[in-house]
């Protein structure tokens, strides 16, 4: 297939794709009490599978960078998709926890087998505007997996139990990989491949991480995320379990709240044009700053009402989505080194982050509104503060 058709139906297809890894998370969201009943699991077990997951999505990409440099994109992500895949299907047969726990390891292990190898073919077909166009349009589209993961995950439960929800991934997943086998173009020229030296690896991997403007930009990007994190880890636990409302009111919320996020998403590649991608990020922070202090106050003047705080935390949404894509690319230009070793780091210290968010539900978090609105906004301020402080290239 030529690159040029390719490169039209490959961020679609790797989209589809990255909705069905994310939904590994957000669509049992709502299954999350059910399971407790079901394997008799206590509120750190079953929150304990959320934090495997994103463990399991931190470790590989160390490793991956230098596979997808070395034998190219396809086989990364395809064989990476395959595994993701088995490992979904043993969380829909075990009884086991940790079973359960070691497959959602796995399952997260092989996500950045996605992102790394996918998003570098991205961010190689593409120059810095286009990219961001695609990115941002890549980012309204995947978000339906949080938008409306639970809700369908929700309307699964009417009809089946929590197992069923993980069949459906499998299911999805597999559709997703068989198309990307016929249409991903493999970006990285045979001749252009770099053999894998471990020195040199840990040279550019340091190199990286002494990037101020590097590792700045990650820090605030990455702590809008823990942010997102936060409430996707406590959220379905604070409405279902603590507010008293159904599985489908939170998928309801949900959707909200991640609509906000696709709309903004859209709006990117008309606003960049318009004010510029500086001013274009700060416009984001502003906004996303904005919806962490309507986080706080809603959560203390209206303490046992939902949809105070869904509208603050939507706000939050829409600020955020404004900066990611320019950020992501941002980030990724920084640096001189090879392109799988920096998507490779950017996708390690990104599952850092959720990993950060769902310590910080798992250990924050005790069934107030407060305990979830206060590590959104020390996240939020914390990546304003940092913004300041980015040093030029």
């Amino acid at each position: 297939m030529k690159v040029a058709q390719a490169s039209l139906l490959f961020p679609f297809l790797l989209v589809s794709y990255e909705i069905a890894n994310y939904l590994s998370n957000d669509m049992y969201l709502p299954a999350l009490p059910e399971m407790m009943r079901d394997l008799n699991l206590s509120l750190q077990q079953v929150q304990l599978t959320l934090t495997t997951w994103f463990i399991g999505s931190a470790i590989l990409p160390l490793f991956l960078g230098m596979f997808a440099d070395r034998f190219g994109r396809r086989p990364i992500l395809l064989w990476g998709g395959v595994v993701y895949i088995i490992s979904t299907i043993v969380c829909a047969v075990t009884s086991d926890v940790s079973v359960l726990l070691t497959a959602r390891f796995i399952e997260g292990a092989a996500i950045p087998t996605m992102m790394v190898a996918g998003y570098a073919c991205i961010h190689e077909l593409y120059e810095q505007k286009e990219t961001i166009r695609i990115l941002a349009l890549m980012s309204s589209v995947m978000i339906l997996a949080p938008a409306f993961g639970p809700l369908l995950g929700s309307f699964i439960l009417l009809v089946t139990s929590w197992r069923g929800i993980f069949w459906y991934i499998a299911i999805h997943s597999a559709i997703s990989i068989v198309l990307l086998w016929w249409y991903m173009p493999e970006t990285l020229p045979k001749d252009s491949r770099k053999p894998i030296i471990f020195k040199t690896v840990v040279r550019q991997y340091l190199n990286m991480l002494m990037n101020k403007r590097f590792m700045f930009l990650m820090i605030v990007l990455g702590f809008i995320f823990t942010g997102f994190i936060v409430w996707i880890t406590a959220g379905p636990l604070l409405v279902i379990d603590h507010l008293h409302y159904s599985p489908t009111v939170f998928g309801i919320a949900q959707a909200i709240i991640f609509i906000a996020y696709m709309i903004a998403s859209y709006l990117v590649k008309y606003l960049i044009e318009i004010i510029g991608v500086h001013t274009l990020i700060k416009l984001g922070l502003m906004i996303t700053l904005a919806g962490g202090i309507a986080c706080i106050l809603s959560a203390l003047i209206f303490s046992q009402y939902l949809i105070p705080f869904v509208f603050a935390f939507t706000i939050y949404s829409v600020g955020s989505a404004l900066c990611f894509a320019p950020l992501n690319r941002f980030i990724i230009e920084s640096s001189d080194e090879p392109m799988g070793m920096r998507v490779s780091l950017f996708t390690v210290l990104w599952t850092l982050f959720a990993v950060l968010g769902s310590f910080i539900a798992s250990i924050w978090y005790d069934g107030s509104i407060v305990s979830i609105a206060l590590p959104i906004m020390l996240a939020i301020s914390i990546s304003c503060i940092m913004y300041l402080f980015i040093p030029s290239r």
